[in-house]
């Protein structure tokens, strides 16, 4: 257990810094007294980790897959937690709400329980943006330090040498590459950053983009869509962002690396391409069609909007350039999309490509047994064939995760009173696209918002979130009590 609190506090205590930038945001807004809050809540918060810190620093620190299981649920409900305290702080919402709001920032969800941003000081919009940064952060970091090295939901074998260990069996090693990671991570937004105040937004307004951009969240710095801007080059650099946010980490470095042999092999960055491009397109022509012609929506801004709003969709980012925008494909595609998500190690939601695509090739393959029983048939997805301990990992992880949305979309239609309300916040909760549920499905008002939902729904919509960053599978093996008794 000291080793789990070991690393908690150096995670609690990067968050309780980030606090910091934040006062300073407060203080160039004028407002006094929520920047010395913010600095008041980062002295606590640092004074609480570097206390366990210190004390646990000479401890043994190496810990097995249960134990950073365990490390896992702690660190993502503990710093929800600790992130809905500005929230509480300044008044903005009360306890429940703020635990929402934070928890929606910290899985990248982008869910929001404010009915609106215009009054709410630019300190409070900077901490949700900055949440959802370090969210993603975080889901890199849990990918590659805890998940793929412990082969939770058929990870392990698309893994390369960078994830060949997990958190605690070289400390220095697995230090040494969470700062790179940390480092390229915070290079790629200070890039959007600057090319977003380059194509003349505000600079507030940049930072707090890039910050949702590059970790495929949700949350807007003003109230409505992406096109209040009317900013086409800004479009475009949002667009870049989530791709690069919902792309493999292994394929960008091995891009960096030039490790060509690798990158003709890793199939799956070049499927969820093929799907922003496929999807697209079916969006432009049928927003250009729904328009009617070309004097009312011209080609080359259909072919803006569908675009944009694939590579939104698939990243489960959730940005739209105009209101409902998705909605304009058949509902059962959306949530497909959105429920399978873009790759592994990435920042994006959703079950992820590679899995998908096993499953199908292992759907297929029976079936071609069936109908010729003694074929000998090599499905492969890449180099590798897919393995039985992998096909099983993964249909245990779909498997628990649809029992999971089944259970929270019925707890929430037993609120809202709206069956097909309830099932698209669920899968919207799990896979970290929050906005897609308040995107205009049905008429005006027919389902209430996220602040209007009951507290328990908004739990478990808030847990249901942090799962779908850290896996059923991993509650369930932190959970594991004869594990712990022993």
């Amino acid at each position: 257990m000291t080793a789990i609190l070991y690393y908690f506090s150096i995670l609690l205590g990067f968050l309780g810094s980030l606090m910091l930038p934040t006062a300073l945001v407060a203080l160039s807004a004028g407002n006094l007294e929520l920047a010395e809050s913010f600095l008041l809540m980062s002295g606590l918060i640092g004074f609480l980790s570097g206390g366990i810190y210190f004390a646990l620093r000479g401890q043994e620190r190496e810990m097995v897959n249960h134990q950073t299981f365990l490390l896992c649920v702690i660190a993502w409900f503990g710093l929800s937690v600790a992130g809905a305290f500005p929230f509480v702080l300044s008044d903005q919402l009360s306890w429940g709400d703020g635990f929402f709001e934070a928890a929606s920032g910290l899985s990248t969800t982008g869910a929001s329980v404010f009915l609106s941003l215009a009054e709410t000081p630019k300190a409070i919009i900077f901490w949700r943006a900055i949440l959802q940064w370090y969210g993603g952060l975080l889901t890199l970091v849990s990918f590659l330090m805890v998940l793929a090295p412990a082969g939770v939901g058929g990870m392990r074998e698309v893994h390369s040498r960078l994830m060949e260990q997990s958190l605690g069996d070289d400390i220095w090693r697995s230090f040494s590459i969470i700062r790179q990671i940390a480092a390229a991570y915070s290079l790629v937004t200070l890039v959007l950053a600057w090319l977003l105040i380059l194509t003349g937004l505000p600079p507030f307004d940049s930072m707090c983009l890039a910050f949702s951009t590059i970790s495929t969240g949700g949350f807007l710095p003003v109230d409505g869509t992406l096109g209040v801007y009317d900013n086409s080059l800004a479009d475009l650099v949002v667009a870049f962002g989530m791709l690069m946010g919902a792309s493999s980490l292994l394929w960008h470095r091995m891009v960096v690396r030039g490790k060509w042999q690798f990158l003709v092999e890793h199939r799956e960055s070049y499927i969820f391409i093929f799907l922003v491009l496929a999807t697209g397109l079916l969006y432009s022509i049928t927003l250009f069609q729904l328009a009617g012609n070309a004097s009312v929506l011209p080609a080359t801004s259909a072919l803006r909007q569908g675009f944009f709003t694939a590579v939104s969709l698939i990243s489960t980012t959730g940005f739209e350039l105009r209101y409902a925008d998705v909605t304009v494909l058949p509902g059962l595609l959306v949530f497909s999309l959105a429920f399978i998500g873009a790759t592994h190690f990435s920042t994006a939601g959703g079950i992820k490509i590679y899995r998908f695509g096993v499953l199908v090739i292992q759907v297929a393959d029976e079936v071609a047994r069936l109908v010729y029983p003694n074929r000998i048939r090599a499905g492969r997805l890449g180099r590798p064939r897919p393995s039985m301990q992998l096909l099983n990992g993964i249909w245990s992880s779909l498997i628990l995760t649809i029992i999971l949305i089944a259970v929270v979309a019925g707890i929430v239609t037993f609120d809202i009173g709206q069956l097909d309300g309830g099932i698209i916040a669920a899968v919207s909760s799990f896979s970290n696209i929050g906005p897609l549920y308040n995107t205009g499905w049905g008429p005006a008002g027919e389902w209430p918002s996220y602040f209007e939902m009951s507290m328990v729904t908004k739990m478990s919509l808030a847990i249901t979130m942090i799962i779908g960053r850290i896996e059923v599978i991993v509650l369930l093996g932190a959970l594991n009590f004869r594990f712990w008794n022993r």
